[in-house]
């Protein structure tokens, strides 16, 4: 077993942001993921420091191409595209109870070249659908998911979560994955073994950009706002 004492200048790194965060931390619900690059370590050696020492708090992401770090770099073209050339895009994710790799293999063989499946984090696979409406989306990760049942038998489990991105309203790649890990765990609280859709991530905040310009135009030519934009409302 290697040694699992860290070395004095991750001992340091820890202690800095750890009085940091004492000092600037604020209650909620959103959090931040910091990652730190462990030359020469794998997904095994990693798993048994993790169990010896009780890091729960702690993922892992392998640095080849097809890891979660990625996907954000994905997501961003594809975004980006979706705004420029109204393509809607479509993001899933699938928690497997046991396997997860085995299953993440099955999902990249039904998926068309130009899609991304990777490890979003060691329990759950991330799944990009690009050109694809959500109503199509929900259709491709059901189908998923009764691949996933007839290959591992009905005894594997697996929750999922959908949401779809039209380009309507810029949204950064966060609140994109935070949606669709939303709709993960309502999935999961509901009992697993499903999928459960959220509404497309920017459809309320292109409802209120559209909303906001029509008041914007009553405004300069009657010189009174909207009643629905008043207020703040």
């Amino acid at each position: 077993m290697p040694d699992t004492k860290p070395p004095p200048s991750l001992n340091r790194e820890l202690d800095a942001i750890e009085s940091h965060c004492r000092d600037s931390a604020q209650s909620g619900p959103s959090g931040l993921r910091l990652c730190r690059t462990v030359r020469g370590m794998n997904r095994e050696q990693w798993r048994r420091i993790k169990e010896e020492l009780g890091l729960e708090a702690w993922h892992a992401e392998p640095l080849e191409a097809d890891s979660g770090l990625s996907l954000h770099g994905f997501l961003r073209v594809e975004m980006e595209r979706t705004r420029s050339c109204q393509h809607p895009l479509a993001l899933a994710f699938i928690r497997p109870e046991t396997g997860v790799e085995s299953v993440l293999n099955l999902v990249r063989t039904h998926l068309r070249c130009f899609d991304h499946a990777s490890l979003f984090d060691e329990r759950t696979i991330a799944i990009c659908l690009t050109a694809t409406p959500l109503v199509a989306a929900e259709r491709v990760v059901g189908a998923l998911l009764r691949r996933i049942r007839q290959g591992f038998g009905p005894d594997q489990l697996c929750s999922a979560g959908l949401v779809g991105y039209g380009g309507l309203a810029r949204i950064d790649t966060g609140e994109l994955l935070d949606t669709a890990h939303r709709a993960l765990h309502e999935a999961a609280r509901l009992g697993g073994n499903r999928l459960e859709v959220a509404p497309s991530a920017d459809a309320a905040l292109a409802s209120r950009e559209t909303l906001v310009r029509a008041s914007e135009k009553h405004f300069l030519f009657t010189g009174k706002q909207l009643p629905d934009t008043q207020d703040g409302q």
